[in-house]
């Protein structure tokens, strides 16, 4: 009886399949798997209390993409189901490995939101609860960007753009309690600014820009009031900690700002709020898009004791383009092995 022969004969097109679909499931499946990895642990519980301490989740400059700005059908179609579906797994596997007890949007959360039409705005605004749709029951904090209201170059910041955005997500200014921690939202905006009630341990300021590199004699009048212990910011689309040891003394001299880059950062930074009566802490989150034209892209997590105690990591996820690249070199490897097939057919 005849054996059979179950040696697999590798045709062109079984080659040109495996590649494809070896090539799909890595980009679209097991790279984000695989990047979740390398995240660090949070290392607490998940029923823990949050008036002793609180997991926060940092968004900054998710800037969906608009409609005016992207080309026309199919291109511009695709490219916002691209980024929206990016958005989606990874702050979906973000949120779950952190299960944050508040999340703060730290603005431009739409590209084109200065400068859409009121239709434009809200299919935005509902793609956008659409790509966060697992925080939906979690406390949240929205602060605008530029590119949300106006206010950079010649996009005027107007009432109407910033009447909009309170209407579909938040007040722009103002104090939010949550538990311990008082976190004040875009101060420099207030026509009278809240003072933080005196209860609160740990008072955290939340803006779009970046505070430590303003001038002092511009910011001084604000940190005196509001007394903050740690701002949050975003903007530059970087991972960068401000640094200051002497910002919080009433005087126009004392202002020794230290910046750190922390684009390497793989594991928590660990440093105490409330020890150092003077000192200030500002740290700027990454964008989590892969839109913005930087090469690193992640989500902030910072973990506050009411004892004052911060550890602050971020959670970096996949470089997009390359893997936007390496679906190229797929069709390029695609079209030799077609190329070669002919040649040799017709020897």
């Amino acid at each position: 009886m005849a054996r059979k022969n179950f040696a697999c004969e590798w045709t062109p097109k079984s080659i040109i399949l495996t590649i494809v679909i070896g090539t799909v499931l890595f980009n679209e499946c097991f790279i984000y798997i695989i990047q979740s990895f390398r995240w660090p642990d949070i290392g607490l519980d998940d029923y823990r209390n949050y008036e002793e301490e609180q997991v926060i989740l940092l968004v900054s400059d998710p800037q969906l993409q608009g409609y005016q700005m992207e080309p026309r059908f199919p291109i511009g179609a695709f490219s916002r189901w691209d980024i929206d579906r990016y958005l989606t797994r990874t702050f979906g596997l973000v949120y779950h490995h952190v299960k944050p007890d508040i999340i703060l949007f730290l603005g431009d959360l739409i590209d084109e939101g200065s400068t859409a039409s009121d239709e434009e705005f809200y299919y935005a605004y509902q793609r956008f609860n659409d790509v966060f749709s697992p925080a939906q029951y979690t406390k949240k904090i929205y602060i605008p960007g530029d590119n949300d209201i106006g206010g950079e170059g010649r996009d005027f910041r107007t009432h109407k753009k910033e009447e909009r955005f309170v209407k579909h997500f938040e007040n722009m200014t103002g104090v939010s309690t949550f538990g311990f921690i008082d976190y004040i939202k875009n101060p420099e905006d207030m026509v009278w600014v809240v003072r933080p009630r005196k209860a609160s341990p740990v008072h955290v300021l939340v803006s779009h820009l970046s505070v430590l590199v303003r001038d002092k004699m511009r910011v001084n009048p604000i940190l005196q009031q509001v007394r903050p212990h740690l701002i949050f910011s975003g903007h530059w689309h970087k991972a960068t900690v401000f640094l200051c040891n002497d910002c919080m003394k009433d005087d126009d001299s004392s202002w020794s700002v230290k910046q750190r880059n922390i684009e390497d950062m793989t594991g928590w930074m660990v440093t105490n709020l409330t020890e150092k009566p003077f000192s200030i802490t500002e740290i700027m989150v990454p964008t989590c898009s892969y839109r913005m034209g930087v090469p690193h892209m992640g989500y902030g997590v910072a973990i506050i004791r009411k004892n004052g105690e911060l550890s602050y990591t971020v959670l970096w996820t996949p470089a997009r383009y390359k893997m936007l690249y390496g679906y190229l070199v797929a069709i390029c490897v695609c079209l030799l092995v077609c190329l070669a097939s002919r040649l040799f057919r017709k020897r």
